[in-house]
């Protein structure tokens, strides 16, 4: 019977196409490839974003960072005022088209979905291949559907067929056909069809097509190992096909078709502005090294010293009067404004020495 094998080997050796992966992790693994591609719609899509803080360095503290206190008592006094700046976030959306099964005369087009296996099984161990279509155009004539197993077979690959419907035309099926009577949408291949001599070993010679049992001794008792296992729809040479494919399954993994994807987030930060609307901020403090940098350049501060995590606001900026004897010594010193869970860009640098 003539197939367009064309169709395999491009499933065999094309670049697969990675498709989401099932909700659960199936038992037999391995990566799905499909063609053709799937046609898909892209939209862009902005909204309001959150806002973006950042904090800026007031005196006494100075911005550059050298200012270096006595480390013998005494509180340094810790402001920061808040710069504001609103965000949108632009976002692209690829939503795709159901996937296309077809082939036909005029463009020599083809279909398949496969698995390509990782990590490899026996023959023995393929116990399921199942989908469900319906035609709306043609039928199963000319080798397809049907299922295409690629086997590591004495040290090279070789194809084994099972179709669909009836490809043996005998006397008892006077056509081929996989639909009405024939149909074979939602059974399981392997152990289940229109007809049992329903197995192909390409080129292994007569008879053309056998059994299941026949198949495991082709395949050395069943231990050859599987590569790929495909299904394909490619008989458009002979007349044209149209079908709606579904749950494309091998053993207990099912091709599952892209829907929509997120390709590109980008957002977008306005301009910082100095805010009063401060929200709540916690003090977050620590030590670079213990080598102070420079001479003692500010005075001692006896003021009420602060307790707690948290900031107080004052005259829209946010105070905090720090205990030198809660540090840690002499060294150089980094403290931040706090916000959500997040320390904000431009914290203040000191000394103590």
């Amino acid at each position: 019977m003539k197939r367009a094998w064309k169709a395999v080997l491009a499933g065999l050796f094309v670049a697969a196409i990675a498709l989401p992966a099932s909700a659960t992790t199936p038992s037999t693994a391995g990566t799905w490839y499909s063609y053709p591609p799937q046609t898909f719609t892209e939209t862009t899509s902005t909204t309001t974003g959150p806002t973006a803080y950042t904090s800026a360095v007031r005196p006494p503290i100075n911005a550059d960072g050298s200012s270096n206190w006595p480390a013998k008592r005494g509180v340094i006094p810790v402001q920061f005022d808040l710069l504001a700046a609103s965000s949108t976030t632009t976002t692209t959306t690829k939503t795709y088209d159901p996937p296309v099964w077809e082939s036909i005369q005029a463009d020599g087009s083809y279909s398949y979905a496969g698995l390509t296996l990782s990590p490899t099984i026996k023959f023995s161990d393929i116990t399921n291949l199942s989908a469900k279509y319906e035609f709306t155009t043609g039928d199963c004539f000319g080798g397809s559907l049907r299922w295409t197993i690629t086997v590591m077979h004495n040290g090279s690959p070789e194809l084994i067929h099972v179709y669909y419907g009836t490809p043996n035309n005998t006397s008892t099926f006077p056509f081929q056909s996989c639909s009405g009577a024939y149909s074979g949408s939602g059974q399981n291949l392997i152990t289940t069809g229109v007809t049992p001599d329903r197995f192909e070993f390409q080129g292994a010679g007569a008879p053309v097509y056998t059994t299941y049992n026949d198949m495991l001794a082709l395949t050395n008792g069943g231990t050859d190992q599987v590569l790929s296992v495909q299904l394909t729809l490619d008989s458009g040479w002979k007349a044209d096909q149209r079908a709606n494919v579904s749950n494309v399954t091998v053993n207990d993994n099912t091709w599952v078709p892209k829907t929509t994807e997120i390709t590109t987030t980008t957002t977008t930060v306005g301009p910082a502005v100095k805010t009063c609307a401060l929200p709540a901020a916690e003090l977050r403090w620590v030590k670079n090294d213990a080598t102070p940098d420079g001479a003692i350049n500010e005075a001692e501060s006896i003021q009420p010293k602060d307790t707690g995590q948290f900031y107080r606001q004052v005259d829209c900026k946010y105070i905090y009067n720090l205990d030198v004897s809660s540090l840690s010594g002499q060294g150089t010193y980094t403290v931040w404004v706090r916000i959500n869970n997040t320390n904000l860009p431009v914290p203040a640098k000191f000394d103590l020495r």
